[in-house]
């Protein structure tokens, strides 16, 4: 049986973080979908992917929608996800 690949959709949202003095910062939110223990889709074919997302039903899967907009967020590779927020 074959594995879908498995897709990650990293996004840092402006003031979903909070810094150590409580002031709001960016955090990284991350949406994997396909086999958990799968091959990662990365290169041309998952830039070609992240042509095709549309962040505001990235906030709606992530019950996210009601408190931030597509402008509060930006699209992040899922490396700089993993260096920045940890995996």
């Amino acid at each position: 049986m074959s594995k879908m690949k498995k897709i990650r959709i990293c996004l840092e949202v402006q003031g979903l973080g909070q810094d150590d003095l409580g002031t709001p910062c960016p955090a990284g939110v991350c949406l994997t979908l396909g086999d958990e223990d799968a091959e990662e889709m990365t290169g041309a074919e998952y830039e070609t992917f992240l042509q095709l997302i549309n962040i505001e039903e990235v906030l709606r899967l992530v019950c996210l929608d009601k408190l931030y907009t597509p402008a509060d967020c930006r699209l992040i590779t899922p490396e700089e996800y993993d260096r920045e927020y940890g995996e």
